[in-house]
Protein backbone atom coordinates (compact mmCIF):
# COMPACT_ATOMS: atom_id res chain seq x y z
CA UNK A 1 0.00 0.00 0.00
CA UNK A 2 2.87 2.38 0.84
CA UNK A 3 4.44 1.90 -2.57
CA UNK A 4 1.12 2.44 -4.31
CA UNK A 5 0.48 5.71 -2.52
CA UNK A 6 3.89 6.93 -3.58
CA UNK A 7 3.13 6.31 -7.27
CA UNK A 8 1.09 9.50 -7.27
CA UNK A 9 4.14 11.44 -6.07
CA UNK A 10 6.68 10.45 -8.74
CA UNK A 11 8.60 13.53 -9.99
CA UNK A 12 8.79 14.57 -13.63
CA UNK A 13 11.75 13.18 -15.54
CA UNK A 14 13.22 16.61 -16.18
CA UNK A 15 14.70 16.94 -12.69
CA UNK A 16 18.35 17.87 -13.09
CA UNK A 17 21.08 16.62 -10.81
CA UNK A 18 24.13 18.51 -9.70
CA UNK A 19 23.41 21.69 -11.69
CA UNK A 20 24.02 24.76 -9.55
CA UNK A 21 22.19 27.18 -11.86
CA UNK A 22 18.96 28.54 -10.39
CA UNK A 23 15.86 28.02 -12.53
CA UNK A 24 14.69 31.48 -11.55
CA UNK A 25 17.60 33.10 -13.40
CA UNK A 26 15.17 33.35 -16.32
CA UNK A 27 11.59 33.96 -15.22
CA UNK A 28 10.25 33.30 -18.72
CA UNK A 29 11.97 29.95 -19.16
CA UNK A 30 9.62 27.51 -20.86
CA UNK A 31 9.39 24.35 -18.77
CA UNK A 32 6.71 22.41 -20.64
CA UNK A 33 4.34 22.73 -23.58
CA UNK A 34 0.72 21.63 -23.07
CA UNK A 35 -1.77 21.56 -25.94
CA UNK A 36 0.68 23.67 -27.94
CA UNK A 37 0.93 26.36 -25.26
CA UNK A 38 4.22 27.03 -23.41
CA UNK A 39 4.20 27.01 -19.61
CA UNK A 40 6.91 29.18 -18.04
CA UNK A 41 8.73 29.19 -14.74
CA UNK A 42 6.84 32.32 -13.69
CA UNK A 43 3.45 30.72 -14.32
CA UNK A 44 4.38 27.84 -12.04
CA UNK A 45 6.07 29.81 -9.28
CA UNK A 46 3.97 32.98 -9.34
CA UNK A 47 4.68 35.12 -6.29
CA UNK A 48 5.93 32.24 -4.10
CA UNK A 49 8.84 33.10 -1.82
CA UNK A 50 11.12 30.44 -3.26
CA UNK A 51 14.00 31.02 -0.87
CA UNK A 52 11.70 30.66 2.14
CA UNK A 53 10.35 27.38 0.76
CA UNK A 54 13.87 26.13 0.13
CA UNK A 55 14.88 27.03 3.69
CA UNK A 56 11.77 25.37 5.15
CA UNK A 57 12.37 22.14 3.22
CA UNK A 58 16.03 22.12 4.19
CA UNK A 59 15.07 22.47 7.85
CA UNK A 60 12.11 20.05 8.03
CA UNK A 61 13.82 17.33 5.99
CA UNK A 62 17.26 17.70 7.51
CA UNK A 63 18.96 18.35 4.15
CA UNK A 64 22.70 18.93 4.49
CA UNK A 65 24.38 22.20 3.55
CA UNK A 66 26.37 20.56 0.73
CA UNK A 67 23.11 20.09 -1.23
CA UNK A 68 22.77 23.31 -3.29
CA UNK A 69 19.65 25.47 -3.16
CA UNK A 70 19.29 24.95 -6.92
CA UNK A 71 18.66 21.23 -6.46
CA UNK A 72 15.97 21.82 -3.85
CA UNK A 73 14.41 24.52 -6.03
CA UNK A 74 14.12 22.09 -8.93
CA UNK A 75 12.34 19.60 -6.67
CA UNK A 76 9.84 22.31 -5.66
CA UNK A 77 9.31 23.71 -9.16
CA UNK A 78 8.88 20.41 -10.95
CA UNK A 79 6.57 18.98 -8.29
CA UNK A 80 4.43 22.10 -8.76
CA UNK A 81 4.79 21.77 -12.55
CA UNK A 82 3.49 18.20 -12.55
CA UNK A 83 0.46 19.24 -10.54
CA UNK A 84 -0.10 22.22 -12.85
CA UNK A 85 0.02 20.09 -16.00
CA UNK A 86 -2.23 17.34 -14.61
CA UNK A 87 -4.75 19.89 -13.31
CA UNK A 88 -4.80 21.71 -16.65
CA UNK A 89 -5.52 18.50 -18.54
CA UNK A 90 -8.08 17.34 -15.98
CA UNK A 91 -10.05 20.52 -16.61
CA UNK A 92 -10.33 19.51 -20.26
CA UNK A 93 -11.47 16.01 -19.24
CA UNK A 94 -14.04 17.53 -16.86
CA UNK A 95 -15.44 19.50 -19.81
CA UNK A 96 -15.78 16.29 -21.84
CA UNK A 97 -17.47 14.57 -18.89
CA UNK A 98 -19.76 17.62 -18.45
CA UNK A 99 -19.01 17.75 -14.73
CA UNK A 100 -20.83 20.62 -13.07
CA UNK A 101 -20.35 21.48 -9.40
CA UNK A 102 -23.55 23.36 -8.58
CA UNK A 103 -24.05 26.18 -6.09
CA UNK A 104 -25.86 23.93 -3.61
CA UNK A 105 -22.77 21.71 -3.39
CA UNK A 106 -20.50 24.74 -3.02
CA UNK A 107 -22.63 26.19 -0.23
CA UNK A 108 -22.35 22.90 1.64
CA UNK A 109 -18.57 22.69 1.11
CA UNK A 110 -17.95 26.27 2.22
CA UNK A 111 -20.32 26.00 5.17
CA UNK A 112 -18.17 23.14 6.45
CA UNK A 113 -15.01 25.16 5.93
CA UNK A 114 -16.47 28.15 7.76
CA UNK A 115 -17.38 26.00 10.75
CA UNK A 116 -13.92 24.40 10.88
CA UNK A 117 -12.40 27.89 10.70
CA UNK A 118 -14.53 29.02 13.66
CA UNK A 119 -16.53 31.55 11.61
CA UNK A 120 -20.25 31.73 12.43
CA UNK A 121 -22.67 30.77 9.65
CA UNK A 122 -24.21 34.29 9.59
CA UNK A 123 -20.87 36.18 9.86
CA UNK A 124 -20.24 37.00 6.19
CA UNK A 125 -17.88 39.84 7.08
CA UNK A 126 -15.83 37.54 9.31
CA UNK A 127 -15.64 34.93 6.54
CA UNK A 128 -14.51 37.55 4.01
CA UNK A 129 -11.74 38.69 6.37
CA UNK A 130 -10.68 35.10 7.02
CA UNK A 131 -10.47 34.21 3.31
CA UNK A 132 -8.58 37.42 2.51
CA UNK A 133 -6.08 36.94 5.32
CA UNK A 134 -5.51 33.25 4.73
CA UNK A 135 -5.70 32.96 0.94
CA UNK A 136 -5.40 36.53 -0.34
CA UNK A 137 -8.69 36.14 -2.23
CA UNK A 138 -12.19 37.57 -2.24
CA UNK A 139 -15.01 35.25 -1.15
CA UNK A 140 -16.23 34.83 -4.74
CA UNK A 141 -12.73 34.12 -6.09
CA UNK A 142 -12.12 31.57 -3.35
CA UNK A 143 -15.46 29.88 -4.05
CA UNK A 144 -14.57 29.52 -7.73
CA UNK A 145 -11.11 28.21 -6.92
CA UNK A 146 -12.63 25.54 -4.69
CA UNK A 147 -15.22 24.73 -7.37
CA UNK A 148 -12.37 24.14 -9.83
CA UNK A 149 -10.52 21.94 -7.30
CA UNK A 150 -13.60 19.76 -6.79
CA UNK A 151 -14.27 19.54 -10.52
CA UNK A 152 -10.73 18.34 -11.24
CA UNK A 153 -10.92 15.79 -8.46
CA UNK A 154 -14.23 14.43 -9.78
CA UNK A 155 -12.71 14.11 -13.24
CA UNK A 156 -9.83 12.10 -11.80
CA UNK A 157 -12.27 9.81 -9.95
CA UNK A 158 -14.19 9.19 -13.18
CA UNK A 159 -11.07 8.49 -15.26
CA UNK A 160 -9.72 6.10 -12.61
CA UNK A 161 -12.98 4.14 -12.58
CA UNK A 162 -14.08 5.05 -9.06
CA UNK A 163 -17.43 6.40 -10.29
CA UNK A 164 -18.32 3.28 -12.26
CA UNK A 165 -18.27 2.47 -15.95
CA UNK A 166 -18.39 5.36 -18.41
CA UNK A 167 -20.81 5.27 -21.35
CA UNK A 168 -19.09 4.52 -24.65
CA UNK A 169 -20.16 7.86 -26.09
CA UNK A 170 -18.24 9.91 -23.50
CA UNK A 171 -15.32 11.37 -25.49
CA UNK A 172 -12.50 10.88 -22.96
CA UNK A 173 -9.26 9.32 -24.21
CA UNK A 174 -8.01 8.18 -20.80
CA UNK A 175 -10.08 5.77 -18.74
CA UNK A 176 -9.31 2.72 -16.60
CA UNK A 177 -12.12 0.42 -15.47
CA UNK A 178 -12.42 -0.49 -11.81
CA UNK A 179 -14.51 -3.28 -10.31
CA UNK A 180 -14.29 -5.90 -7.57
CA UNK A 181 -16.06 -9.19 -8.29
CA UNK A 182 -16.91 -12.11 -5.97
CA UNK A 183 -14.22 -14.09 -7.80
CA UNK A 184 -11.69 -11.35 -6.91
CA UNK A 185 -12.67 -11.63 -3.24
CA UNK A 186 -12.23 -15.40 -3.23
CA UNK A 187 -8.88 -15.20 -5.04
CA UNK A 188 -7.59 -12.56 -2.59
CA UNK A 189 -8.78 -14.61 0.37
CA UNK A 190 -7.01 -17.75 -0.85
CA UNK A 191 -3.80 -15.79 -1.46
CA UNK A 192 -3.87 -14.29 2.04
CA UNK A 193 -5.60 -17.10 3.92
CA UNK A 194 -2.85 -17.36 6.54
CA UNK A 195 -3.58 -13.88 7.92
CA UNK A 196 -7.34 -14.35 8.38
CA UNK A 197 -7.34 -15.34 12.01
CA UNK A 198 -9.60 -14.35 14.89
CA UNK A 199 -7.38 -11.83 16.64
CA UNK A 200 -8.02 -11.04 20.30
CA UNK A 201 -6.51 -8.80 22.96
CA UNK A 202 -5.15 -6.43 20.32
CA UNK A 203 -2.77 -3.92 21.96
CA UNK A 204 -2.32 -1.02 19.53
CA UNK A 205 -2.27 2.68 18.63
CA UNK A 206 -3.67 4.19 15.46
CA UNK A 207 -2.71 7.14 13.27
CA UNK A 208 -5.35 8.74 11.02
CA UNK A 209 -4.93 11.55 8.50
CA UNK A 210 -8.25 13.16 7.50
CA UNK A 211 -8.94 15.40 4.53
CA UNK A 212 -12.17 16.30 2.69
CA UNK A 213 -12.93 14.34 -0.49
CA UNK A 214 -12.90 17.60 -2.40
CA UNK A 215 -9.30 18.34 -1.38
CA UNK A 216 -7.25 19.36 -4.41
CA UNK A 217 -4.87 16.86 -6.00
CA UNK A 218 -1.86 19.07 -5.23
CA UNK A 219 -2.81 19.31 -1.56
CA UNK A 220 -3.39 15.58 -1.28
CA UNK A 221 0.00 14.87 -2.83
CA UNK A 222 1.64 17.20 -0.33
CA UNK A 223 -0.06 15.35 2.51
CA UNK A 224 0.90 11.92 1.21
CA UNK A 225 4.46 13.14 0.75
CA UNK A 226 4.56 14.30 4.38
CA UNK A 227 3.14 10.95 5.43
CA UNK A 228 5.28 8.59 3.35
CA UNK A 229 8.31 10.59 2.16
CA UNK A 230 11.50 8.59 2.46
CA UNK A 231 13.42 9.44 5.62
CA UNK A 232 11.22 12.37 6.63
CA UNK A 233 7.61 11.13 6.42
CA UNK A 234 5.59 10.08 9.43
CA UNK A 235 5.43 6.41 8.41
CA UNK A 236 9.17 5.78 7.79
CA UNK A 237 10.11 7.68 10.94
CA UNK A 238 7.80 5.54 13.10
CA UNK A 239 9.12 2.50 11.26
CA UNK A 240 12.62 3.48 12.39
CA UNK A 241 11.54 3.71 16.02
CA UNK A 242 10.39 7.30 16.60
CA UNK A 243 7.24 7.90 18.60
CA UNK A 244 4.08 8.88 16.75
CA UNK A 245 4.12 12.24 18.52
CA UNK A 246 7.68 13.05 17.40
CA UNK A 247 7.25 11.71 13.86
CA UNK A 248 4.26 13.95 13.08
CA UNK A 249 6.06 17.28 13.66
CA UNK A 250 6.68 18.00 9.95
CA UNK A 251 3.12 17.01 9.02
CA UNK A 252 1.76 19.37 11.68
CA UNK A 253 3.95 22.18 10.32
CA UNK A 254 2.68 21.52 6.79
CA UNK A 255 -0.98 21.62 7.87
CA UNK A 256 -0.44 24.77 9.95
CA UNK A 257 1.60 26.67 7.36
CA UNK A 258 0.23 25.57 4.00
CA UNK A 259 -3.39 26.69 4.43
CA UNK A 260 -5.00 23.28 4.07
CA UNK A 261 -8.75 23.55 4.80
CA UNK A 262 -10.39 20.70 6.68
CA UNK A 263 -7.15 18.70 7.11
CA UNK A 264 -6.22 17.16 10.43
CA UNK A 265 -4.68 14.06 11.95
CA UNK A 266 -5.34 12.02 15.06
CA UNK A 267 -3.14 9.75 17.16
CA UNK A 268 -5.06 7.41 19.45
CA UNK A 269 -4.01 6.47 22.92
CA UNK A 270 -2.59 3.00 23.33
CA UNK A 271 -5.52 0.69 23.99
CA UNK A 272 -6.72 -2.90 23.77
CA UNK A 273 -9.50 -4.27 21.60
CA UNK A 274 -10.90 -7.58 22.79
CA UNK A 275 -11.54 -8.74 19.18
CA UNK A 276 -12.69 -7.51 15.76
CA UNK A 277 -16.11 -6.51 17.10
CA UNK A 278 -14.46 -3.33 18.43
CA UNK A 279 -12.74 -2.44 15.14
CA UNK A 280 -13.94 -1.45 11.67
CA UNK A 281 -13.08 -3.81 8.82
CA UNK A 282 -10.21 -1.72 7.43
CA UNK A 283 -8.52 -1.28 10.80
CA UNK A 284 -8.90 -4.98 11.54
CA UNK A 285 -7.32 -5.79 8.18
CA UNK A 286 -4.38 -3.54 9.05
CA UNK A 287 -4.00 -5.29 12.41
CA UNK A 288 -3.82 -8.65 10.63
CA UNK A 289 -1.09 -7.35 8.30
CA UNK A 290 1.26 -7.20 11.31
CA UNK A 291 2.87 -10.28 12.94
CA UNK A 292 1.24 -11.33 16.20
CA UNK A 293 4.39 -10.19 18.02
CA UNK A 294 3.79 -6.62 16.86
CA UNK A 295 4.94 -4.08 14.31
CA UNK A 296 3.70 -1.39 11.94
CA UNK A 297 0.79 -2.18 9.62
CA UNK A 298 0.40 -1.41 5.96
CA UNK A 299 -1.25 1.91 5.14
CA UNK A 300 -5.02 1.68 4.85
CA UNK A 301 -7.52 3.97 3.15
CA UNK A 302 -11.17 4.51 4.06
CA UNK A 303 -13.87 7.18 4.13
CA UNK A 304 -15.62 8.65 7.16
CA UNK A 305 -18.26 11.32 7.76
CA UNK A 306 -17.68 14.17 10.18
CA UNK A 307 -20.38 15.57 12.46
CA UNK A 308 -21.59 17.81 9.61
CA UNK A 309 -22.00 14.90 7.20
CA UNK A 310 -18.95 15.93 5.15
CA UNK A 311 -17.26 12.94 3.50
CA UNK A 312 -13.61 12.67 4.54
CA UNK A 313 -10.89 10.53 3.04
CA UNK A 314 -8.74 8.84 5.68
CA UNK A 315 -5.25 7.40 5.35
CA UNK A 316 -4.32 5.34 8.39
CA UNK A 317 -1.92 2.85 9.89
CA UNK A 318 -1.75 1.01 13.21
CA UNK A 319 1.16 0.31 15.50
CA UNK A 320 0.49 -3.10 17.03
CA UNK A 321 2.35 -4.04 20.21
CA UNK A 322 0.87 -7.51 20.53
CA UNK A 323 -2.18 -9.61 19.79
CA UNK A 324 -3.38 -13.16 20.39
CA UNK A 325 -4.44 -15.19 17.36
CA UNK A 326 -7.15 -17.84 17.47
CA UNK A 327 -8.96 -19.98 14.92
CA UNK A 328 -8.97 -19.33 11.19
CA UNK A 329 -11.64 -17.04 9.74
CA UNK A 330 -14.24 -18.30 7.31
CA UNK A 331 -14.49 -16.64 3.89
CA UNK A 332 -18.23 -16.11 4.37
CA UNK A 333 -17.66 -13.86 7.39
CA UNK A 334 -19.08 -10.39 6.44
CA UNK A 335 -16.20 -8.50 8.07
CA UNK A 336 -13.65 -10.57 6.13
CA UNK A 337 -15.40 -9.85 2.83
CA UNK A 338 -15.76 -6.15 3.60
CA UNK A 339 -12.08 -5.88 4.47
CA UNK A 340 -11.09 -7.78 1.32
CA UNK A 341 -13.32 -5.59 -0.85
CA UNK A 342 -11.90 -2.39 0.68
CA UNK A 343 -8.31 -3.52 0.20
CA UNK A 344 -8.79 -4.58 -3.42
CA UNK A 345 -10.77 -1.45 -4.34
CA UNK A 346 -8.25 0.94 -2.80
CA UNK A 347 -5.29 -0.87 -4.34
CA UNK A 348 -6.84 -0.83 -7.82
CA UNK A 349 -7.97 2.77 -7.50
CA UNK A 350 -4.46 3.88 -6.56
CA UNK A 351 -3.02 1.91 -9.46
CA UNK A 352 -5.55 3.46 -11.85
CA UNK A 353 -4.95 6.93 -10.48
CA UNK A 354 -1.22 6.58 -11.16
CA UNK A 355 -1.99 5.35 -14.68
CA UNK A 356 -4.28 8.33 -15.33
CA UNK A 357 -1.60 10.74 -14.15
CA UNK A 358 1.04 9.06 -16.33
CA UNK A 359 -1.24 9.14 -19.39
CA UNK A 360 -2.07 12.81 -18.89
CA UNK A 361 1.61 13.73 -18.49
CA UNK A 362 2.39 12.03 -21.81
CA UNK A 363 0.41 14.78 -23.49
CA UNK A 364 2.86 17.39 -22.21
CA UNK A 365 6.07 18.05 -24.15
CA UNK A 366 8.89 18.56 -21.68
CA UNK A 367 11.61 21.03 -22.62
CA UNK A 368 15.07 19.46 -22.18
CA UNK A 369 17.24 21.04 -19.50
CA UNK A 370 19.92 22.06 -21.99
CA UNK A 371 17.36 24.12 -23.94
CA UNK A 372 16.21 26.23 -21.01
CA UNK A 373 17.10 29.89 -21.52
CA UNK A 374 19.35 31.59 -18.97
Amino acid sequence: MLALLMLALLPLTLLAEGNSTRLGDGANEVLVIVNGKPITYQQIVGDRDMQSEINAIRQTRGIKEDVPDSFIEKQIVYAALENYVVNLLLEGEADKLQININNITMRSVLAGERKRAGVAADDDNGWAKYVKARYGLTVSDYRERRRTDIRRKEALYYLAGARGALPAEVPVTTYFALSVTPKDLRREFEATRAKWRIARDIDFRQFKLFYPQDTSIETRNKLLGALTGEGTGVYPRVEKGESLEAATDSLKTLIDNQKLPGVRFEISQRRKAKDDSELDATTYGMVLSVPATGGLSKLGAMTEEDEEGVQLEVVSFVQVFSRRDGDARNFENPKVQESLRNEIFQRRFQENEAKVTAELLKRAAMVPEKQLSR
